[in-house]
């Protein structure tokens, strides 16, 4: 078996490409730039209010998404992704259909559903990237780049042209492919070959964005990608990828990002002693400050919950289907009194809210019922093991882009990981975001199908 310890920049699996690579590569970075510098719009509907420069993003996506679609459309039905592609695309076509017999109003529902329908178009313009020959370092290439832009843009547009105050200010600045940032930076830590410079740009841009919007729940990603991608490094291991002994070397560059974080830290505490205050109260004292006996965060989502339950329970049937995509929920009252107390309920909408709710579970459930619960696991579940698949389909003859066919499984544990607090796909980024992932897998296996083709040559 052949090993990376010895990583090299030249990939001995030759993958031809077909006639509209270089078209399909240029579409592919227009399609990940077109939401790179999206912004929280309507905080009341959960920041899903769109301007005229979020329709110049959509344009861009779906423009691009159609002439992918026009050059590599025969390639749909090539196996095994085509399988996902066909269905996820009749879960977004039954949520559509189901929000519209249910009487919601097709304003929102479209909304709401939008990063549904931009996961199936990444899903799509990944697989048909792969189809082509293109190589799985190109297809990420501008997911990277498209994710670092976004992490600094929302800072400087929420200071910039919100006005907001670092005093305060948190989730407004927030980029929602933090998660998909720290997957990335662990594989490349411990699953690449070799070091490279962008690997200290995404690091300085992950924290960079942490420690700005004093977001706990980020925690949560970072740990995951470092405890799953030790999981995958111990496959490569088993299958002859990877070896022992360099992993002293391949944990270099952490202790490298951990002195660098120990610097920030230093000089945040001279320059902005304010925010490391900020994140102590959020630490330690966010509720017993308030001699409350919950954080307000897990008050907020429990209020969120409950009422859902609720509103379903009202007819049982609903567990089944939902309510549909867009329809309206409430907070439980039980839970204000506690909020109140921390939260102003006058700042607060508590009542005919339809944005996508703060976990994928719940809102899931509310929207979808059981058929959207089990068609979001079969998505994160068949995403993590086609990954797998691939990774050790090509674990033979491993090229320069072995380490990012791990991706998709480190980037999926990610996601859940803030599922419970969190709803990643009322983002449209996200949605973009995590349909690439689905769809990256069909690169490795369209060069796992060509390495004994090369060796016998």
């Amino acid at each position: 078996m052949s090993s990376l310890s010895a990583h090299s920049l030249t990939d001995a699996v030759t993958v031809p490409q077909g006639k509209n690579a270089v078209w399909i590569e240029r579409l592919i970075w227009v399609f990940m730039m077109s939401f790179a510098f999206d912004y929280r719009g309507d905080e009341t509907q959960g920041g899903s209010g769109g301007g005229i420069a979020q329709l110049l993003f959509l344009a861009l996506c779906l423009g691009s998404s159609a002439g992918l679609l026009l050059l590599g459309w025969r390639n749909l039905l090539v196996r095994p992704g085509a399988k996902i592609l066909i269905f996820w695309g009749l879960f977004v076509g039954f949520m559509l259909v189901n929000s519209f017999l249910q009487g919601v109003p097709f304003g929102r529902s479209s909304r709401v559903v939008l990063p549904l329908i931009l996961c199936l178009c990444g899903m799509i313009n990944a697989h048909i990237a792969a189809c082509a020959g293109i190589s799985p370092g190109r297809i990420v290439n501008p997911m990277l780049t498209a994710a670092c832009i976004n992490v600094i843009w929302r800072i400087i547009h929420g200071f910039a042209f919100k006005g907001l105050d670092v005093a305060t200010v948190r989730f407004e600045i927030l980029s929602p492919i933090n998660d998909w940032l720290a997957a990335w930076i662990a594989c490349a830590i411990l699953l690449r070959g070799k070091f490279h410079w962008n690997l200290l740009v995404a690091c300085a841009v992950l924290f960079i964005g942490i420690f700005i919007t004093i977001t706990r729940s980020l925690i949560f990603p970072i740990v995951t990608a470092g405890m799953v991608t030790s999981i995958c490094f111990m496959l490569g291991i088993r299958w002859g990828i990877y070896q022992w002994s360099a992993l002293g070397k391949r944990l270099l560059p952490l202790a490298a990002a951990g002195v660098l974080i120990i610097s920030a830290l230093g000089l945040a505490a001279l320059f902005q002693p304010l925010m490391l205050e900020r994140w102590t109260e959020r630490m330690f004292h966010d509720a017993d400050s308030r001699n409350m006996a919950n954080d307000v965060s897990y008050l907020t989502r429990k209020a969120e919950a409950d009422a859902m339950w609720k509103i379903l329970a009202e007819d049982p049937i609903h567990f089944i289907h939902g309510r549909g995509v867009g329809s309206s929920y409430y907070w439980d009252s039980a839970y204000l009194p506690e909020i109140s107390m921390v939260m102003p309920l006058k700042d607060l909408q508590t009542d005919g809210i339809w944005f996508a709710g703060h976990s994928i579970w719940t809102y899931g459930l509310l929207s979808g019922g059981a058929i959207a619960i089990l068609s979001y696991l079969i998505l994160l579940i068949s995403t993590c093991v086609s990954s797998i698949k691939a990774a050790h389909a090509n674990a033979s003859d491993p090229g320069p882009d072995q380490w990012l066919a791990f991706l998709p499984f480190v980037a999926t544990f990610c996601l859940v990981s803030l599922s419970i607090t969190a709803n990643p796909f009322q983002e449209r980024l996200v949605g973009i975001f995590y349909g690439m992932m689905v769809g990256l897998s069909q690169a490795f296996m369209v060069r796992a199908s060509w390495i004994h083709t090369t060796a016998k040559k």
